[in-house]
């Protein structure tokens, strides 16, 4: 799922229509392939609707009423094909796919009238509208309800509502429990799964992680720029276990909390530090989310686990807002630094069962117009395989969200 970083100070990447993961520092992440969540763009979940942005989970409480599912053609994207979603370079109501070899397979227009959202599920193969309906390209398949986020399987949403089912209260300036759901848009079924945390103005319950073939989901309380009470939950029966690590973080609370897409792994760290010297940077320790054993540290911030969990793309970001940071893809077990490269903040995606990775960095701090016509913000996406290797995509604008 695509996740996004974004500067602290920076200006957001759609302020023109919109804003997205408001002046938050780079390791602060929302995930789109259900990888790693941080904190605050949790808590800032209701700015993510409009243009150029990705994220993970569905929509804000003003748009819980108006979020459809659409399938595309599998001629377009599958399990077995998965494809990445853009947002067209110049035409604001056509949305493009490419695989993950870099070839265009298809597109989606578009009829909206008001700025809108747009999550594609892990493989591409399906989509959560907000505000819009597709014209062609794509079929409905059913509602989206609440802050939904795609489960691994790219056909059940997982979501926070209340324990009736009902969404939490738009804009409420009181508390409301929380309980953890899964839907199927194409069968119209919703599942309680367990109740779990508290919604309120500050923040609220949030998913991490979830998957439905592997029977688990990961989720913790989000609270303004922190991530805590971390549970390992078995979507099956319900059965809710807290994460302990071992040994427990440092004394100063972890601000950065995620899992792995299958929901084995959780990385904790710190997001206090940054500057581009050893000294400043950040680290993140990977434990198994079982019996929070640690399992390795990692320097700088972990912004999301590959899907096959081999690797993890890590930032280090720079105090100042015009200067990006310093990309890695990692192998977390060796500490390997397999790919780096400095980069304006921006999105990122996995690719289901492997561990390619693709980053998408946002033209809006970037002193390079893009191509006759391209409109800001765009991205020239680049696709990162396990051993380094790349591969760079055309001209495009970030999926809106």
């Amino acid at each position: 799922m695509r996740n996004t970083v974004s500067p602290e100070g920076a200006p957001t990447a759609c302020s023109a229509t919109g804003t997205m993961n408001e002046s938050m520092p780079a390791s602060y992440s929302r995930p789109s392939r259900l990888g790693l969540v941080m904190a605050a763009v949790i808590a800032a979940a209701a700015a993510l609707v409009g243009c150029g942005g990705s994220g993970a989970s569905a929509g804000s409480s003003s748009s819980f009423q108006d979020q459809w599912v659409v399938g595309v053609p599998s001629t377009v994207a599958s399990a077995e094909n998965p494809a990445i979603w853009f947002l067209d370079r110049t035409d604001d109501h056509l949305l493009v796919a490419y695989n993950w070899e870099g070839d265009q397979v298809g597109s989606i227009r578009l009829s909206y009238s008001q700025p809108f959202g747009a999550l594609q599920s892990p493989d591409g193969s399906a989509l959560v509208l907000v505000y819009a309906q597709p014209v062609s390209g794509a079929k409905l398949i059913g509602r989206a309800d609440g802050q939904a986020t795609w489960a691994r399987d790219s056909s059940h949403l997982c979501s926070f509502r209340q324990p009736n089912g009902a969404d939490f209260v738009e804009q409420s300036s009181t508390s409301e429990p929380g309980a953890l759901f899964v839907d199927d848009p194409a069968t119209g079924a919703s599942r309680r799964v367990v109740r779990f945390g508290t919604e309120d103005p500050l923040g609220g319950p949030t998913v991490l992680s979830c998957s439905v073939p592997d029977d688990r989901a990961v989720v913790g309380e989000s609270f303004v720029a922190n991530v805590s009470s971390l549970h390992v939950v078995t979507l099956g029966t319900g059965a809710s276990a807290a994460f302990t690590p071992h040994p427990p973080p440092s004394a100063q609370a972890p601000l950065g909390a995620g899992a792995s897409a299958d929901g084995t792994l959780v990385a904790e760290g710190s997001t206090n530090g940054t500057g581009p010297s050893a000294n400043q940077a950040n680290q993140f320790t990977v434990y198994d989310s079982s019996t929070g054993a640690a399992l390795a540290t990692v320097p700088n911030d972990i912004v999301t686990f590959s899907d096959d969990d081999s690797r993890v793309l890590t930032v280090q970001e720079f105090n100042s807002t015009n200067q990006g940071g310093i990309y890695r893809l990692v192998d977390w077990r060796t500490g390997a630094v397999l790919w780096s490269d400095h980069l304006a903040p921006g999105g990122f995606l996995t690719q289901p069962n492997t561990g390619d990775v693709v980053v998408e960095p946002y033209s809006s701090w970037g002193p390079v117009p893009g191509s006759q016509g391209t409109r800001q913000p765009y991205t020239t996406p680049i696709i990162v395989r396990p051993d380094g290797t790349t591969l760079q995509l055309p001209e495009v604008r970030p999926l809106g969200w």
